[in-house]
């Protein structure tokens, strides 16, 4: 959610796609300031397919995504399957552990903003029917659309002042269908600040690395 996040970082870890260098340098979200693992509700383990696109170029991969209590866990995953990465955040901080020689060109941080922005319950607990719903997260205005208990899309746009020197647009997220653990089946997010395009498709985990 701020700069080329998992467009560039796992796109280059998992699928050799070379990203860009960032115009802009911003710093990296602190580890405080992240949500914590428990912001995003109930327990599950996926496998997830990746494809993400830009002005620059664009590439596939795919990944593990598991959610423990106090435990958030990231995998990504080598066109071969094997691991290329674990970021492993608890309430103690971040970890990354590389398994490529391949660095990440951005901070481990940036890579978890963006699962937040996906799966947080930021608004708290879901409607049981259709609703709008609108609430101030950490200097960012979220707007939230639901369809039947679901939710289909999520609009994060910078509070006025709130980030100085960081690029305008919003941040958009759309959901469809149902997956498993209750995720939706597929997740597009559209980053207008950085021009990236990334969808996330969900499927039960099967095996894993």
């Amino acid at each position: 959610m701020r700069r080329l996040v998992l467009l560039a970082a796992l796109v280059a870890a998992g699928c050799g796609h070379r990203a860009p260098p960032p115009t802009a340098p911003l710093p990296a979200p602190a580890e405080k300031d992240l949500p914590r693992p428990d912001a995003i509700p109930g327990t599950f383990a996926v496998r997830q397919k990746l494809t993400a696109r830009s002005a620059h170029g664009g590439g596939g991969f795919e990944a593990v995504l598991q959610k423990k209590p106090g435990e958030l866990v990231l995998v990504g995953l080598t066109p071969f399957g094997s691991r290329a990465f674990l970021l492993r955040q608890t309430n103690a901080g971040v970890e990354l552990t590389k398994y490529v020689s391949r660095e990440l060109p951005f901070a481990p941080t940036f890579i978890l903003l963006d699962v937040h922005r996906v799966l947080d319950a930021w608004l708290g607990p879901p409607p049981s029917g259709d609703a709008e719903r609108t609430g101030e997260v950490t200097g960012e205005r979220l707007r939230e659309r639901w369809r039947a208990g679901r939710l289909v899309e999520r609009v994060f746009s910078r509070v006025p002042g709130a980030a100085p020197g960081e690029p305008p647009g919003d941040v958009t997220v759309t959901y469809e269908g149902a997956g498993p653990a209750g995720l939706a089946a597929r997740v597009t997010l559209r980053n207008a600040r950085f021009g990236y395009e990334l969808t996330i498709d969900s499927v039960a985990l099967g095996g894993g690395p």
